[in-house]
């Protein structure tokens, strides 16, 4: 029951719109997709039965100034001519993961991480401020044979909204192996944790993915009706399984 808690909390929030062309950053590759959401730096598409989730620099610049235009991210409270205050959005409230919340912020993720009975830290606790949070906590117990490494996302006011649970990146001859077993065994603590996924696929090809991409099969909701995205990810010539945590909602595909 102790793994079983470590994916014990997850959320997300927007609806999806009709889909429309994209075009890598060289221009010579087109594909169609709905929008999802952007923050500024990572979009989120729907392609077919998938969310993919990938840098924005990655898209061809009319496609930035689309989204520019589009969807700007949610910027910090301004204030106008007129002396009124353009609002934030409001911090994400509710469970994250294990004891953290979203919209706590960076000392107290530190808190319950340290005091938390499924995480423990790699590195002495003198050194987190150091070297930085993101991937400095791991899962005590391995899932498929791996630990899961956690990473942390943040609003402009430095409260949390998202949670990412990473394995470490392996070579392509584990992608069919260690890493399959261990995207399994998450979909069933998931559907343990959330019941059935709104939202499910196969395992992704290794062919699907490209440096920076983030290929998502299964998505939950949770009993918040928060969502949890499961997928695997490519950076440079290594792989990843990856479940994502965050305070955006993610609607299932309709046709699905």
């Amino acid at each position: 029951m102790r793994l079983i808690s470590l994916i014990a909390t997850l959320i997300l929030s927007l609806a999806p719109l009709s889909a429309r062309d994209w075009k890598n950053a060289a221009g010579d590759k087109t594909f169609e997709a709905n929008y999802i959401s952007n923050d500024g730096k990572q979009v989120t598409l729907r392609k077919g039965g998938r969310i993919l989730t990938f840098a924005i620099k990655k898209l061809h610049t009319d496609d930035q100034a689309w989204l520019l235009e589009n969807h700007p991210p949610q910027a910090k409270n301004t204030t106008g001519n007129d002396g009124k205050k353009t609002p934030t959005r409001p911090a994400p409230k509710g469970a994250a993961f294990d004891t953290i919340e979203f919209g706590d912020v960076h000392k107290e993720v530190i808190e319950k991480l340290t005091t938390s009975q499924i995480v423990e830290s790699t590195i002495p606790p003198a050194m987190i401020a150091r070297v930085g949070l993101n991937g400095t906590f791991r899962t005590k117990q391995t899932i498929g044979g791996l630990h899961c490494h956690l990473y942390f996302d943040w609003d402009d006011n430095m409260k949390l909204k998202e949670v990412t649970l990473r394995t470490k990146a392996k070579p392509i001859s584990f992608y069919s192996g260690k890493l399959q077993t261990n995207w399994s065994e998450l979909i069933n603590l998931l559907t343990i944790l959330h019941g059935d996924a709104v939202q499910g696929a196969p395992y992704p090809s290794s062919n699907d993915l490209q440096d920076g991409l983030i290929l998502g099969s299964h998505l939950w909701r949770t009993e918040d009706g928060h969502s949890v995205l499961l997928g695997t990810s490519q950076e440079g010539a290594e792989y990843s399984v990856i479940v994502r945590i965050t305070s955006d909602r993610i609607e299932a595909n309709p046709t699905q």
